[in-house]
């Protein structure tokens, strides 16, 4: 008869031997090194006969999530006279490494108009004696081909009609995704397009300046102008502050900043417009930037009326001059007045309550935690 003993023996001995076993093998050389991600495979071209997109917002990223280095291969699969333009077709991937590939779709005048589908695979693969393939993964894309087209072009320029080499961005709107059709970082955007809906956007510096929204009909030609401004205000606020004796309020303090995106000026001004219920009350100048260089500044003033608060609503409005002409304007903030020269719901009744409960409550802790000390 097998004891406890002999019968725990006898399973462990052939476990610790799969073990052993386990541990000599070899690590599996490429199992799930290879991934793509990006967002090739959310796109929905719709494009006419005769256009190129070629956008960095159309891209696959490529991992090497394996221990050892590679080398990648693009491979695209498209219609008859259409052509995917790749920012990278062959290139080495050490271990662990990424690389982002930027998208282009060609569409020439030989493409039939219909709906097709777009393939982009990446194959992993290694040199030695021949080439050894070590895995692959891919993403699909749907593109329309249409026969009607329509001509548009956009472009970037200041106030005073000067072209700006901003980046101009142009959106098919089709229920509520934007699809992209066009780009350009020289300020100017010309291609043709499907007949629809479009959306045409200007940045400069990253930050979105313009747009416009317009529709075009087969055979149109639209020229689209983005009237953008390089400068304008960032956080501009009023805060009221008040005399700690009286509770009057003493000044209002004007907090602005200026951001400028694209080019020096040779003089700025802030012009601060001040209305009292609505009516024009004063107008002062708050800075002169001799020059006005790109970048952020920020600037703060104190404000008091000459005949000094009242009880009414007081609106401020800052502007700013560029070369002794009116550039930007900003929104109008409001400072309401009630009771005199008091600010209208200044003091939080509620919020005051609560920290003198939490005081009492604290002063209870204390005495309870000292007489408890006292007994001991």
């Amino acid at each position: 008869m097998i004891s406890m003993k002999q019968s725990v023996i006898w399973w462990l001995a052939p476990l610790s031997l799969l073990l052993m076993a386990s541990l000599l093998l070899p690590p599996p050389a490429f199992a799930g090194g290879l991934a793509l991600s990006g967002n090739f495979s959310r796109q929905d071209f719709e494009t006419p006969q005769g256009t190129t997109l070629n956008t960095p917002d159309v891209y696959v990223t490529v991992f090497n999530n394996s221990d050892e280095d590679i080398n990648i291969r693009i491979t695209t699969q498209t219609p008859a006279g259409v052509e995917l333009l790749l920012s990278e077709e062959d290139f080495p991937l050490k271990a662990g490494e990424q690389k982002r590939v930027i998208i282009g779709v060609n569409v020439t005048e030989a493409a039939v108009p219909g709906k097709y589908t777009l393939k982009v695979s990446a194959q992993a693969y290694k040199e030695g004696a021949g080439i050894k393939l070590m895995g692959a993964a891919g993403q699909t894309a749907s593109l329309t081909v249409t026969g009607e087209a329509a001509s548009v072009e956009v472009t970037a320029v200041n106030p005073d009609g000067t072209p700006v080499p901003a980046m101009v961005r142009l959106y098919k709107q089709t229920g509520k995704q934007n699809l992209n059709v066009g780009y350009s970082e020289t300020g100017s955007l010309k291609t043709k397009v499907a007949p629809g809906t479009y959306l045409a956007e200007a940045y400069v510096a990253s930050s979105k300046l313009a747009d416009e929204t317009f529709s075009i009909a087969a055979n149109e030609t639209k020229k689209i102008t983005l009237e953008i401004r390089t400068v304008y205000f960032e956080g501009f606020g009023i805060v009221p502050n008040y005399n700690t004796e009286t509770d009057e309020l003493a000044f209002a303090e004007i907090v602005y900043t200026i951001n400028n995106l694209f080019e020096a000026f040779p003089e700025a001004k802030v012009i601060l417009k001040v209305t009292k219920d609505g009516a024009p009350l004063d107008e002062i100048t708050l800075a002169t930037l001799a020059p006005l260089e790109i970048g952020r500044v920020g600037l703060s003033y104190n404000y008091i009326p000459g005949g000094g608060w009242h009880k009414a609503s007081y609106g401020f409005k800052l502007e700013l001059h560029i070369n002794d002409k009116p550039y930007i304007t900003s929104k109008e903030e409001k400072l309401e007045l009630g009771g005199g020269t008091k600010a209208t719901g200044n003091i939080n009744w509620l919020l005051i309550g609560g920290i003198a409960g939490g005081v009492v409550i604290l002063i209870l802790i204390v005495i309870i935690f000292m007489m408890r000390r006292r007994r001991y």
